[in-house]
């Protein structure tokens, strides 16, 4: 998951790059998602993605419909609407260091999650059922 994580990030840096090199989107929105709220966000929704995709729901619309549902939840929770995600999201995309910065700072929470989760099945490895 964290090599699809950076090939996103590199993707999504290049499209970047590929503008003129001016701020065409012009300065921040007002209710610009600061950083560090900006890669919980990401964070959840790439960890939303990932259940969704492990459903193995064979229909792209359900799929779509229960990852909507899932980001509707980690919006609420954040208290951010779809508006400020959309529209930050864009302002970091147009400012890849910016971006870079957040994405570091979400495969870190990843690998610390991922870290947890080991440590936790080491203590308490799942049970296995008696032949």
């Amino acid at each position: 998951m964290i090599r699809q994580l950076a090939l996103f990030l590199c993707v999504g840096l290049l499209f970047a790059q590929c503008g003129s090199g001016k701020n065409e989107l012009g300065d921040a929105p007002a209710n610009l998602i600061p950083p560090n709220k900006m890669a919980d966000l990401l964070t959840d929704i790439h960890l939303a993605e990932a259940r969704v995709a492990k459903l193995n729901i064979g229909n792209s619309d359900s799929a779509s419909i229960v990852f909507k549902r899932l980001q509707g939840k980690i919006f609420a929770k954040a208290q951010v609407d779809t508006s400020a995600y959309a529209k930050s999201y864009v302002y970091y995309s147009s400012h890849p260091s910016e971006l870079a910065g957040i994405y570091e700072q979400v495969i870190e929470k990843l690998k610390t999650g991922q870290q947890k989760k080991e440590e936790e099945l080491r203590k308490n490895p799942p049970k296995r059922p008696m032949i």
